[in-house]
């Protein structure tokens, strides 16, 4: 079969026949007169695919109208006074035998694809089928470009994404593994509040749907608008006739021309999405660095190399060297708290991604333990690398993690003085004199001298019921049921460092704000209560009310009836003048290590507790009132 070409007697397009489904391409013209843009575009779509075999097409309908001559369009008046410039459309017959027939079979598929291109200003619509669409979008992006482009992405999201989001299409930016999707498909009432700040920042948008604002400027625009970002798609629903149609058209464009207004003030719909780069000279300041959590993994897919490796990095010393203006950076390195080399990280590229390569820095203070921490680096993809830039290094793969950087709601921070009322704690210890006996900790908690945190706990909850359950297999630290209800699950991590001068810290939370994740399984009570029922140790630390007491049993029997939930992380490295005083940092200047370290940890936080939201409980995490 061939292609007709269309002649001049071809009837009017039926305009007050259409009932179309709206769905357009939506494009800015950047010809210095907007109606050569239009002209481009139609001419384009009005042309057969070169692909056309074994097809006929043919236009069978068209028209296009100028908004100034025209009087009573389709029964609806001038076009200016419905709010447009220009519009044109056409219909094609297309002609082909069926997908599942040779050459030879007589039957054939008709069918009839429609057009309209529709232009306000510099604003043009396209409303056109399946396969045209694909074919407009290839031309959009073929040089030389025409004199059209899309939409920004950023402005089509804050102007239709930006309400109670129903549908969200992602795309992954982080490598392909088993471990997690390669995209993600989601249908809810509210989705923005389903997305994980951290987890979801290495998944891109692709497509999203919201619920459009109820305003009275909105009348044909009702429920929910799909938005694909990439192809500058929008779509709705189908359109009772023709007048509601243009109606919508007409208020796409008003709401883009008044986001358009001052791009200034356009924000990002899902700031917390990804976008991968593959340019290196845009990744630069790399601030910290974090193990890969191989425990999150499941156990086939991590070998027993891998684990050693893992748990030397998680207590090895990892202070990266700020300031690099590159991708690459240094990173001081040791064991046992004590700093005893430099190594140089630089990401390599390698096909469809990067790689780690590291290498001694100079000679290292101490030999050992510095070979050990890059023997360690070097076993797998073991290191999660932030940048100033806004980039994170993960898996081998660098993207721009817009991570939401929302403050972290529930800080608590507190005055640390041990159990005399009057000696400060020891922020570093954890337990009570460093005792590793499970018994013994449990019997010396809040004995003269202790200085522990928790010793503090012991005093800090003394209203209602207190148990200790710090041993193997534990569930938390400690469990409290105030005298109104509250169950309290409290974990219990020391400051990285006593020292008063002490800088911010994401890994400080990391290991106890995934413990806190992880043990959400005994917020089910009759998980709990049999759990309870086993303490690590014959005789488990209990009170009442700050007393002492010989068993578990009030507390168990008390639990069933308790309402409110409550996790709590009592770590207390991060202290509220340093944090008030990063918080309150110009924004009109370079971020500082710390205020960059803070918004990582606040991030880390409100991850935490989004998870731990959907279990039914809240977090509260507990700081220090004083350096």
């Amino acid at each position: 079969m061939t292609d007709q070409i269309h002649d001049a007697s071809l009837p009017p397009f039926p305009w007050s026949s259409l009932a179309p489904y709206m769905s357009v391409v939506v494009l800015r013209c950047t010809a210095d007169d907007p109606s050569q843009s239009f002209g481009a575009v139609q001419r384009h779509l009005a042309q057969s695919p070169r692909q056309a075999i074994n097809k006929t097409r043919t236009i069978v309908a068209e028209d296009e109208l100028l908004a100034s001559p025209q009087d009573n369009f389709a029964g609806l008046g001038r076009l200016e006074e419905i709010g447009l410039d220009q519009i044109s459309g056409f219909i094609r017959r297309v002609v082909s035998p069926p997908s599942w027939a040779d050459e030879t079979i007589e039957f054939v598929n008709t069918n009839h694809d429609l057009c309209i291109l529709l232009r306000r200003g510099d604003l043009l619509a396209v409303k056109v089928e399946d396969g045209s669409i694909d074919r407009l979008q290839r031309w959009l992006d073929k040089a030389p470009l025409p004199s059209v482009q899309r939409i920004a992405p950023v402005v089509l999201g804050y102007t239709f994404l930006m309400g109670e989001t129903r549908g969200l299409w992602l795309q992954g930016a982080h490598s392909r593994t088993t471990l997690r999707p390669d995209a993600k498909t989601s249908i809810g009432m509210d989705l923005r509040d389903t997305i994980d700040p951290f987890d979801d920042s290495s998944f891109s948008l692709g497509s999203a749907r919201a619920q459009l604002p109820t305003t009275p400027n909105l009348v044909q625009l009702k429920g929910a608008i799909g938005t694909t970002m990439k192809t500058s798609q929008l779509w709705l629903k189908q359109m009772p006739d023709l007048p509601s149609f243009l109606g919508a058209v007409v208020e796409v464009f008003e709401l883009i021309e008044e986001a358009s207004k001052d791009e200034t003030q356009v924000v990002e719909a899902f700031p917390q999405l990804a976008r991968e780069v593959d340019d290196l000279t845009e990744v630069f300041g790399a601030y910290e660095v974090s193990p890969v959590d191989l425990d999150a993994m499941p156990a086939t897919a991590v070998d027993e190399e891998l684990r050693e490796a893992s748990a030397l990095l998680r207590d090895a010393v990892l202070s990266v060297q700020t300031g690099s203006s590159s991708a690459s950076f240094k990173i001081n390195v040791g064991l046992d708290g004590n700093e005893a080399g430099t190594l140089s990280v630089r990401p390599s590229p390698i096909p469809h991604g990067f790689k780690l390569e590291y290498g001694f820095h100079g000679e290292p203070s101490v030999l050992a333990p510095t070979r050990r921490v890059l023997d360690a680096l070097e076993t797998g993809d073991m290191l999660t690398v932030y940048y100033e830039s806004g980039h994170v290094y993960s898996r081998g793969r660098i993207s721009a993690r817009n991570t939401y950087i929302a403050s972290f709601p529930n800080w608590d921070f507190q005055n640390f003085v041990s159990c005399d009322g009057i000696t400060p704690c020891d922020l570093e210890m954890e337990k009570p004199f460093n005792l590793k006996s499970t018994s013994e900790i449990h019997r010396r908690i809040g004995d003269t001298g202790d200085l522990s945190l928790f010793g503090w706990v012991s005093k800090h909850y003394s209203d209602g019921w207190l148990i200790c359950d710090d041993g193997s297999g534990e569930t938390a630290d400690f469990l409290q049921i105030s005298t109104s209800g509250v169950l309290r699950i409290i974990h219990v991590k020391g400051a990285e460092v006593r020292s008063t001068n002490r800088q911010i810290s994401a890994r400080a939370y990391e290991v106890v704000a995934s413990q806190a994740s992880k043990n959400l399984i005994y917020l089910d009570k009759e998980r709990l209560i049999e759990r309870l029922a086993n303490p690590p140790t014959a005789e488990p630390a209990c009170w009442e009310d700050g007393i002492r007491a010989d068993s578990r049993k009030d507390f168990i029997d008390m639990l069933r009836a308790t309402t409110d939930v409550e996790i709590v992380i009592v770590q207390p490295h991060i202290n509220e003048p340093l944090y008030r005083r990063v918080k309150t940092e110009p924004h009109d200047k370079r971020p500082s290590a710390n205020l960059l370290r803070l918004q990582l940890t606040e991030t880390l936080l409100n991850s935490a507790r989004a998870s731990i939201v959907k279990s039914g409980a809240d977090l509260i995490v507990i700081g220090s009132k004083f350096p």
